[in-house]
């Protein structure tokens, strides 16, 4: 095992190349740099591609990126083990070809692709984009902790005498005529290599498509390649990825001229769509040699990921000891916010802490969409809550309704065929995502096909939690956990798991002023224990106790004897959704009696509210 001097975030290739000439187990390269990162601390000192410019990034460095899955390509070739023979000495080495996409020699020597002891390996390659709608305190608090932030490299000479490591796998793969091809010297990569420069020294590819799910995000997208557990992902997964980086130019393949034959089949050539959605050029979308992969339950960078550490048991006592106070505080500018609606106020916090837990058939259970209908008839109030409800959130996005919008927006990602690639969708988002939808904005028009199909698509992640993939031929279905709210005038024409009329009892002027009230009011250390609060309620483990369901049995029984209208088995989901949630605000794994009689009135006086608008 390499010592503990060896510069495992700069040079990280050395150390891989060392532990495969050992001949170490198979999960070397991953327990070694699992053996590194075990503290926060360490972990710190690995530059992140979210919060750190690409250009200042050291090539063949350790870096993480912290992203969301948006596609998962074919998996491809590459050389794994190949022999380089030097031409001075004809001495004859072996190298890995793991964690590169370019295949290391020097001007003296070339690589032998006829070796019978090259191994052809295959590897996992995903396109991961930044986690859609992550909100402004996320990405300034990871960055915070972020503990190292990486200057230029003024020593770093590009190598030049590189040969991709796709391209010597087809090599080998292929058989050829000509005698030249068994053997290539590096200065014949280098004329390859030496074209695409010229190509990357032009101005940058300005219409590129990033491919991002929500218009107007910035960021940088990655192709990642993965090499252990290559079906352990799958699309929305949001995922921490610690590997090497590589921009290396002669990966920039812009158009079909500039394309090797290996590229694809010998005598096809692949759309210039295809070649630059999986070859764009690296330094738009740098590539990631995954040595680590850590799916992430939250995005929360307050908290740990795991819970039975010490630090996320402490944190949790540390809420639950002022939970009272807390909660009070943030019905406050729940109440606030709502306009001093305090049974709205209620409701509210509930759908914040809802999320799905499970599946009974194709029942999401845990999901609580409300549709607060009576909203003031402005765009402004939509899009000043939804900023509000950023502040607390880690993933929020709002979603104004209107004819424009789902005429033209396309909400179900598609597959495009030409470029052999997901196209994105607004929908295509992670767990836990609060989308806001603002109907207020709504005006008379005519809803064409697509915009027929877009109400379709919200009504049934609304429903049901599952977004449809049109793949031409065929549709699939991805399930969702995306807590959907809707502000509307009168009842919404999407369906809701909770119907609430507001009763504003202010009705401010100056909108802007208003929400700068709750600025006011919230400190630093009020907005931390808020944000973690509500991760932390997210994440208990809810379960009944038999005496409580036998007095909710019991209770359901004699309010359908009295009127069997008044409790549906729907109303019995919704009331137990809210009981559930209820006791989650107060950070119970169980509820009590008071809090079922609670959940009762509650859900009573919204009934009665209902009935009288």
């Amino acid at each position: 095992m390499p010592g503990i001097g060896d510069d495992w975030i700069n040079n990280p290739l050395a150390i891989i190349q060392n532990i495969i000439d050992n001949k170490q187990n198979d999960n070397g390269v991953k327990d070694y740099f699992s053996s590194k990162m075990q503290t926060n601390y360490a972990m710190s000192w690995v530059p992140s591609l979210n919060d750190t410019p690409l250009h200042t990034l050291k090539p063949n460095s350790l870096v993480r990126f912290r992203c969301m899955v948006q596609d998962i390509y074919d998996p491809e070739f590459y050389l794994g083990l190949y022999q380089v023979k030097d031409l001075e000495t004809s001495t004859v080495t072996q190298k890995s070809g793991m964690y590169k996409d370019i295949a290391d020699c020097s001007k003296s020597q070339q690589i032998d692709v006829e070796s019978s002891d090259n191994v052809t390996m295959d590897r996992q390659t995903i396109y991961c984009v930044p986690i859609p709608g992550e909100t402004t305190w996320v990405k300034e608090t990871y960055a915070d902790k972020a503990g190292v932030k990486v200057q230029p490299s003024m020593s770093h000479v590009p190598v030049r005498n590189k040969r991709s490591l796709d391209e010597e796998s087809e090599d080998v793969a292929m058989e050829t005529s000509e005698p030249s091809a068994n053997t290539e010297s590096c200065d014949a990569a280098e004329s390859k290599r030496t074209r695409t420069e010229n190509t990357q020294a032009q101005p940058p590819n300005v219409g590129h498509d990033l491919n991002f799910p929500l218009q107007g995000e910035k960021g940088t997208a990655c192709l990642v390649k993965i090499y252990d557990d290559i079906d352990k992902f799958k699309v929305n997964d949001m995922v921490e990825f610690i590997g090497i980086l590589s921009v290396d130019p002669a990966l920039a393949q812009f158009n079909p001229e500039n394309q090797p034959e290996e590229f694809g089949i010998e005598g096809y050539q692949p759309p210039v769509e295809e070649i630059n959605a999986h070859a764009p050029p690296p330094s738009l979308v740098p590539r990631l040699h995954a040595v680590l992969c850590n799916k992430l339950t939250h995005n929360n960078p307050l908290l740990p990921q795991i819970p039975d550490t010490d630090e996320y048991k402490a944190k949790f006592q540390q809420i639950e000891q002022e939970i009272d106070t807390l909660r009070g505080r943030i019905m406050e500018l729940l109440e606030h916010a709502l306009l001093g609606d305090s049974l709205a106020a209620e409701f509210f916090l509930l759908h914040l802490l809802s999320s799905v837990y499970g599946r009974a058939d194709v029942m999401p259970l845990g999901k609580f969409s409300l549709n607060l209908s009576h909203c003031p008839v402005t765009p402004k109030y939509g899009q000043l809550l939804q900023v509000f409800m950023a502040g607390l959130l880690s993933q929020s996005h709002l979603l104004p309704l209107s004819i424009e919008n789902m005429n033209s927006l396309r909400l179900c990602p598609e597959k495009d065929y030409t470029a052999n690639r997901l196209k994105s969708g607004v929908l295509q988002l992670p767990e836990r995502t609060s989308l806001v939808i603002d109907e207020t904005v709504l005006q008379p028009g005519q809803l064409e096909a697509g915009g027929v199909k877009n109400m379709t698509a919200l009504g049934n992640l609304i429903s049901w939690q599952k977004v449809e993939y049109d793949f031409s031929y065929h549709r699939q279905d991805f399930m969702a956990n995306v807590a959907v709210m809707i502000l509307s005038e009168a009842k919404s024409i999407l369906p809701s798991d909770c119907l609430l009329p507001l009763q504003a009892k202010i009705m401010p002027e100056d909108w802007i002023a208003h929400f700068n009230m709750l600025e006011k009011g919230m400190t630093a250390e009020l907005l931390t224990k808020i944000r973690t609060y509500i991760t932390l309620a997210k994440q208990i483990n809810y379960s009944l106790t038999d005496e409580l369901q036998k007095i909710i049995q019991d209770d359901f029984v004699e309010i359908r004897k009295v009127d069997s209208k008044s409790m549906t088995v729907d109303d019995f989901h919704s009331l137990l959704s809210i009981v559930r949630l209820l006791s989650l605000s107060y950070l119970k794994s169980t509820p009590t009696q008071t809090l079922w009689r609670r959940a009762k009135n509650m859900d009573s006086e919204r009934k009665r509210r209902i009935s009288s608008n």
